[in-house]
């Protein structure tokens, strides 16, 4: 027999609430769980720390040790790991739903002797949630005892109108001229590329919506392409669209050209960073072979990423926000 453990996970998101004191020094402690697998043979540690900062990852490191007196042969694998994470308003983030439809890396063979001990990798989520979180981590379909991570903060957070200004100046310049003022009330204006003249601009409906997490806030930036798109809703806890934007489901998809942005950011007195992101495009197709070029934005800057032919129907999720330049496509 053999034992599936991950390898790694790209980081998804998440977060809480706990208020470090201003002259706070203690630094958090290693907190663990177990679990034994193959009859008892392979014992499988969770490790991750007791205190985690709100916009950062917490990161869960698994490592398998054979504790039994033979060799025993493992196999590291991406999709046996994960972590069931639960916010203090009951907010559920399962790691293995987000990354569900993605094919997984052919496993790893390792042949641990015995006592020895090997890292199975880390998985992450991208904290915006209240604390403290209750963290189960689960290792070849066995869920271990609990980490309790405290949430902290370097708050008090911004004014609302200051929150939605540093949501704006964390976006790279992209919505210069599409800023949102006021939470919850959108804009019209375009979105301009990153490289000059790379495509026409784009006219657009842009928003910033906020809600409290006590000593900082969520911000759900929301981009539409053409800004009488109807119909767009984003859906938490994982930051994916809803019907008929969202990936995989039944219902029929609009007619192109159409684009809808959506990032969430976690606001505190340090600025805007940006924890998870959604896209989903379309556009028609161009009988002369017009490409639409791409942008991903990676935490400091706005990176080319390619071009794509026109005439196809998008769909992307990760950590940071991308745009594709429809405008460059037939309308």
């Amino acid at each position: 027999m053999a034992l599936l453990v991950a390898f790694a996970l790209g980081v998804s998101a998440w977060a809480g609430g706990y208020r470090a004191s201003a002259g706070e020094t203690q630094s958090p402690k290693r907190i663990s769980s177990h679990a034994l697998t193959l009859g008892g043979r392979v014992r499988c540690t969770a490790t991750a720390s007791s205190r985690v900062q709100a916009g950062h990852n917490v990161m869960v490191k698994f490592a398998l040790r054979n504790v039994s007196k033979r060799p025993i042969k493992v196999f590291i694998d991406r999709g046996a790991t994960w972590l069931v994470v639960r916010a203090a308003d009951n907010t559920t983030y399962d790691t293995r739903l987000p990354n569900r439809d993605l094919p997984l890396p052919r496993p790893i063979s390792v042949n641990l002797r015995p006592g020895a001990t090997k890292i199975a990798g880390r998985v992450g989520v991208a904290v915006r949630w209240k604390g403290p979180l209750r963290i189960t981590p689960g290792c070849e379909q066995k869920s271990m005892h609990i980490l309790r991570v405290a949430v902290s903060s370097p708050g008090p957070h911004p004014d609302g109108n200051a929150a939605v200004s540093e949501v704006v100046t964390a976006s790279g310049h992209l919505l210069d001229a599409c800023r949102p003022q006021t939470s919850g009330v959108p804009v019209s204006g375009q979105i301009d590329p990153p490289t000059s003249g790379a495509a026409p601009p784009m006219a657009a409906q842009c928003s910033v919506s906020l809600d409290s997490e006590g000593s900082f806030w969520t911000a759900q930036v929301l981009v539409l392409i053409p800004a009488g798109l109807q119909g767009v809703t984003v859906q938490q806890p994982y930051e994916v669209f809803g019907p008929p934007y969202g990936f995989g489901w039944p219902a029929p998809l609009p007619s192109p050209p159409y684009e809808a942005i959506a990032w969430e950011d976690v606001v505190t007195r340090d600025g805007a960073v940006t924890v998870a992101a959604a896209m989903a495009d379309a556009t028609n197709d161009s009988p002369f072979g017009q490409m639409a070029p791409s942008w991903s934005w990676n935490g400091t800057t706005w990176v080319a990423t390619g071009t794509a032919s026109c005439g196809f129907h998008g769909w992307q999720w990760g950590t940071h926000p991308t745009i594709e330049f429809i405008s460059a496509c037939p309308s």
